[in-house]
């Protein structure tokens, strides 16, 4: 079973790649400042590197050099927050919403591929299961730092 899991999870991170190549050389961005902009236009409450970083699991010094290269390149700002200017709140170009956009149906697109001929009971169970997953990973994650404390 355990070796069915990661070879699907390979096989995910591949076609992910895959699926966003042509706009990736379109747009000269690489796979990780691809993700960072869905990240923002997806969840635009989380809005630092750090969220990046924390929800996404990548390390900080690869979410601030994509970060810096977006800026760059015009896809996002970043301003300082109200509250804590040490807290930098990143947010995407208007002047890139149509890229922005054509990425973020890229990813539609992708995930629509990979449910395709599943029925609404099948994608239901399917994201409890992943949620039952993701119970265990967070539980067994809890354990092991409350553990490792001692």
């Amino acid at each position: 079973m355990q070796n069915h899991v990661l070879t699907y999870a390979n096989h995910f991170k591949h076609l992910y790649r895959q699926t966003f190549q042509p706009l990736s050389d379109q747009y000269g961005l690489s796979q990780l400042e691809i993700d960072v902009l869905l990240f923002l236009k997806n969840n635009p409450m989380h809005n630092t590197a750090k969220d990046i970083s924390v929800m996404r699991g990548f390390a900080k010094s690869n979410v601030s050099k994509a970060v810096e290269s977006l800026r760059m390149q015009r896809y996002l700002t970043s301003s300082p927050d109200p509250e804590n200017r040490k807290v930098h709140r990143l947010i995407l170009s208007a002047d890139m919403k149509d890229r922005i956009n054509a990425l973020a149906g890229c990813q539609e697109q992708y995930f629509a591929l990979l449910l395709d001929g599943f029925s609404k009971e099948e994608r239901e169970k399917l994201q409890e299961f992943f949620s039952r997953i993701d119970d265990n990973i967070t539980k067994s994650l809890k354990e092991k730092k409350i553990t490792s404390m001692r």
